[in-house]
């Protein structure tokens, strides 16, 4: 399986990159919501494509729709899906998969792209208002912290949005 995982600290556009490729996607075909126990995705069986998580029209969608206890279910749900989805993509984005007992197995997938998004600081305060952020300093602050070990510790893309 290809997996391609977007990562970036809160409003860097994670969620809304995605929603995008989705639409793209639906224009081709319409996708079926998939839930395999915790772990839930939009699936396009002609574009042979996965998008894990919930996207709706809710501020926060995407991976931060889905239960924090899917994280730990996570390696067990690609290894068992790798061989029955084989030559497929998977997409997903957001802090739940995040970290580092989950990228060790994004990336022993065939062809893995992990690609960290950026923004300006002016544009993170602007976004951060625009949807009424509540998420306290010190939760950002060490969001901050999480993007950049896996950006130091992993092989990545930098985009800059």
């Amino acid at each position: 399986m290809r997996v391609t995982f977007y990562v970036g600290v809160p409003g860097t556009g994670k969620t809304t990159l995605v929603r995008g490729i989705l639409e793209g996607f639906r224009k081709v075909e319409e996708d079926e919501m998939v839930a395999d126990g915790m772990v839930k995705y939009h699936k396009f069986a002609k574009q042979k494509t996965l998008v894990l998580g919930i996207y709706d029209d809710s501020t926060f969608a995407g991976t931060d729709r889905l239960s924090k206890g899917c994280g730990p279910k996570f390696r067990e749900w690609l290894v068992s899906n790798c061989e029955k989805y084989e030559g497929w993509s998977l997409i997903l984005e957001g802090e739940r998969f995040m970290n580092h007992k989950t990228m060790p197995s994004l990336f022993e997938q065939e062809s893995m792209k992990l690609v960290c998004l950026k923004v300006s600081e002016e544009e993170l305060v602007r976004r951060r208002e625009a949807r009424n952020n509540t998420q306290n300093e010190k939760w950002l602050k060490g969001m901050t912290t999480r993007v950049a070990n896996i950006c130091d510790n992993y092989c990545h893309e930098e985009v800059y949005i």
